[in-house]
Order: C-alpha cells, then sequence, then structure tokens
C-alpha cells in the first residue's frame, strides 16, 4: 500500500508499542512523523547516513541535549518499502517504563518475600493437615495390623483416593480379624480334640492293660488246674470237682470278653444307635420280672412304682441292658433283707427313671470313679463279691449315646441312681 494508506496502521502500530516512529527518505526528508507525538524523545536524522539495514544502538548513561537530562533510549532503523518508493523507518523506545518497573519490583521485594514465606508456611501446613497426617494415621493403623493388633479403626472421613485407602484399611482390618478369631478358634478346637485323643489314647493302653490282667489271673488258674488233673496231682486227682471250677472260670471269662467286646462297639466312631419308640414301663417290669430270682436269694424286697405308658426314643437292645445293669448291682451290692426301689414317672419337662438300693454307701471321691472301666469299690477284684467292673462303664457309655443326664448320689437311706429322658423325644 502508500505511505498515506499505511498511516492508520502505522499509528496504531506506534500506540499499541508506545514507541516513536518516524520514516524518512535516504536524504532525511521526513515522510511520517505520528500524529500523536511521544514526548520525553529527540530524533536527530543526519542526511549524511547512509542506508541502514538493521541497526540497534543503546546507550547505558543518560544523554544530555539541550542541557537538559532525557531517559536512556533504544534506537533501530530499518528499510521499509511503499507502493511510493523505499524509505527508512527509526523507531526509538524509551527504558524508563522498565526501569520504573524495576525499581517498583526492588522496592516491593521484601514485601513479596514476606507473602511467599507466609504462603509457603500456609500450605505446608495445610499439606500436613489435609494430605500428610491422615497418611500418618494410615501408616500408624498399618504399623498396628503388622503387630496383629487389629482394635485400631482408622477414622479418615474424606471422599478423596485417602479415604477410600482408610475404608480399605478399615476393612483388611477387620477381615484379618475375623479370620485370626476364626484360626484362633480353629486351634484351640484342634488343641482340645489332641488333648482328647491323647487322654482316648492313655484310657485305651490302660484299658488293653487291664483287659490282659483280667485274662491273664482265670487263663493262669485254669491251665494250672488242668495241668495238675493231667498229672493227678494231690486233690486234683478229682477232676470233677476241678472241671467244674474250671468251667465256672471259663464262663466268667466268656462274660468279661462279651463285656469288652460290648465296650469295643460302643467305643467304635462310626457307632450310632438304632433310635425307635420303646415302651419304656414295660422294659423296666420285665428287668424287674427277670432278676426276680437274684432278688429273692437275697430276701431282697423290691418296691415297684411305675406309671404306665412312657415312652422314649432309644436303642431298645442297649437302653436294656444299661437298666439291667443299674437294677442287677443294685440288687448285688444290697446286704441281705434290704431292699431296692424302682420308680418311674413323668415330670413337667422330663420322664424320670430312679433305683435306690438301702443299706449302703460309697464314699463320695468314689461317686465318679465307679463308672470308670475295671474300676471296683472292693480293691480285692474277688468275683464272688462283685463283676469285672465294666458294668457301670457300660452304662455310661449307653446313656451318653443316647444323651441323656444321670446322676448316682448318696441318700440318707442308700444310694440313688437318677436317669431323666427329656420328654421331647418321646412321643404318643
Amino acid at each position: 500500500m502508500s505511505i498515506e494508506d499505511a498511516r492508520v496502521e502505522l499509528d496504531s502500530f506506534v500506540q499499541k508499542y508506545n514507541v516513536a516512529l518516524i520514516i524518512h527518505d535516504k536524504y532525511g526528508k521526513v515522510i511520517y512523523f505520528p500524529s500523536n507525538v511521544v514526548q520525553g524523545f529527540n530524533i536527530s536524522i543526519s542526511s549524511s547516513s547512509p542506508p541502514y539495514s538493521g541497526t540497534v544502538v543503546a546507550g547505558n548513561e543518560l544523554q544530555s541535549i539541550r542541557g537538559e537530562e532525557v531517559p536512556v533510549v533504544y534506537t533501530i532503523q530499518n528499510p521499509i518499502a511503499f507502493t511510493n518508493g523505499n524509505f527508512i523507518a527509526s523507531i526509538t523506545a524509551t527504558l524508563q517504563p522498565i526501569d520504573e518497573a524495576s525499581n517498583a519490583i526492588l522496592m516491593f521485594t521484601p514485601y513479596i518475600v514476606v507473602i511467599i514465606v507466609m504462603v509457603s508456611v500456609g500450605g505446608a501446613l495445610l499439606y500436613a493437615r489435609v494430605i500428610a497426617n491422615p497418611l500418618l494415621k494410615i501408616n500408624h493403623t498399618a504399623k498396628r495390623m503388622a503387630n496383629l493388633d487389629f482394635t485400631q479403626i482408622c477414622e479418615i472421613r474424606s471422599l478423596d483416593e485417602i479415604g477410600e485407602l482408610s475404608n480399605s484399611l478399615n476393612e483388611l482390618s477387620y477381615n484379618l480379624q475375623q479370620t485370626m478369631s476364626e484360626l484362633q478358634e480353629a486351634n484351640e478346637k484342634l488343641q482340645d480334640d489332641i488333648q482328647k485323643e491323647r487322654e482316648i489314647e492313655g484310657k485305651r493302653r490302660e484299658f488293653i492293660a487291664t483287659i490282659s490282667h483280667e485274662l491273664k489271673s482265670p487263663i493262669t488258674a485254669v491251665m494250672g488246674q488242668i495241668e495238675a488233673m493231667i498229672y493227678g496231682i494231690g486233690v486234683y486227682k478229682d477232676r470233677d470237682k476241678y472241671l467244674t471250677r474250671s468251667l465256672a472260670i471259663m464262663q466268667d471269662m466268656q462274660n468279661l470278653v462279651n463285656e469288652v467286646m460290648e465296650v469295643s462297639r460302643l467305643e467304635t466312631y462310626d457307632f450310632s444307635p438304632k433310635l425307635r419308640r420303646v415302651n419304656l414301663s414295660n422294659m423296666v417290669k420285665n428287668i424287674i420280672h427277670h432278676l426276680e430270682y437274684f432278688s429273692t436269694a437275697k430276701s431282697i424286697e423290691m418296691q415297684v412304682n411305675l406309671q404306665d405308658g412312657l415312652h422314649v426314643l432309644a436303642d431298645q437292645k442297649l437302653l436294656e441292658k444299661a437298666v439291667n445293669n443299674i437294677v442287677n448291682n443294685a440288687i448285688k451290692y444290697s446286704p441281705q433283707e434290704e431292699r431296692v426301689q424302682v420308680s418311674l414317672y413323668e415330670e413337667q419337662k422330663h420322664i424320670a427313671l430312679c433305683i435306690l438300693n438301702t443299706g449302703v454307701q460309697i464314699e463320695e471321691v468314689e461317686l465318679d470313679k465307679v463308672f470308670q472301666p475295671f474300676y471296683r469299690i472292693e480293691k480285692s477284684r474277688n468275683r464272688n463279691t462283685g463283676g469285672s467292673g465294666l458294668g457301670l462303664f457300660i452304662v455310661k457309655r449307653i446313656l451318653e449315646i443316647h444323651q441323656v443326664s444321670y446322676v448316682l448320689q448318696n441318700t440318707n437311706d442308700g444310694v440313688l441312681f437318677v436317669i431323666k429322658f427329656p420328654k421331647e423325644v418321646s412321643s404318643a
């Protein structure tokens, strides 16, 4: 465009960048001067100056023009072309605004430093409160979890990632606590099972040792008698007499073996009773009738008080054997001309079977021991005065299998054995 058409653009450039712009020809004649002259500038164009291709001249000190001090300026001259021809553009910019800004910055530097320090401290405190403090709480909770202490709860209620991490840590702590509790319970149960297994193994060894002793003595006696009869030694020449004794011993051994086999069957791990509805009243009547001979032989008075029509859910053979052993023991260990009372009646929550034999007492320390295998109050273990010691042990196992409560205790009249069957197992 021509220089006349470009005047508006040139004025806009001068205003936008706050510079002084003069366009002249190579002889120094001014072709363009901005309409709003920037004061404070003194522009001198030399006609002898050659055309410039882009030279910057800077002053480092105040220049003196006409005795007056003016600010340091930067000047640049560049060729510029218009449709009118080629000219030279001289642009001058003062450094006074930059100097003023620099001085202002230096003046406000202490205040800026103080503000920066305050902002930094505030930011640090905010960081410690918002980020660092929650992380320290999470770290503290994690350390307690590492020491298997799950009682600490990380209470961070924020909705950001740290809050989610806190919730996950609390959930992990709860799950670990539950798992540890289950493992501890399983471990305690395992310890109990191991202890019970040890006790059972000890009882089994003791049981086998006792059986061996119980069988060894009669076998030795029978072998001695038979050998003496074979060789006709002394009184053993009377074979009929000692054959009868040997037969009695062998019968006792057979009874013992049968009881041992019964105990072994009851102690089997997978043993389960064949439960069915049993008329307990009729069962007790039949047992007393079968033992009538033994009570009559000892002049024992049998006092029977049985409520009719009482039923329980039980294994009939096992329960019959248990009740038979109890009544038989009551007759066997009662002195001559005493009495045995058998009562069967219905209570509010139970069906009670009570067997009392008078004229005898058991020491309190031995009330629980009589249920141990091969234990006998009579220490001589004479078969004429007692059995093998397995009767009450079998009774105990049968009652435990049926899950009924029982108690053996002393009363003013004698020894009382009470069995209580739950009514809920009875049915019409």
